[in-house]
């Protein structure tokens, strides 16, 4: 899964009430996983990681996390348009 905006996950978590050490005891995961999702270092994880954080929060799936595209569907993507150009 893929991070929509580092900006909005830390205004839920702000909003919710959770330091990035509170949502990585939720989530299972480490503290410094959530601060580089947090900085934008660190823009994917996994879906059940994407899935917890959102239920944490309390927000609707898909508001904070997006599926990613493979780079192959992407370069496919692109190729299409070129030859349809």
């Amino acid at each position: 899964m893929q991070v929509r905006d580092p900006e909005l996950l830390v205004k839920y978590m702000e909003n919710a009430d959770f330091s990035q050490a509170r949502l990585a005891r939720y989530v299972g995961c480490s503290r410094q996983f959530i601060h580089l999702l947090v900085t934008g270092e660190r823009t994917t994880c996994t879906k059940q990681i994407g899935a917890l954080i959102e239920e944490a929060l309390r927000v609707l799936p898909g508001t904070l996390f997006v599926p990613r595209l493979s780079p192959t569907t992407t370069r496919n993507a692109s190729r299409k348009k070129t030859a349809a150009a």
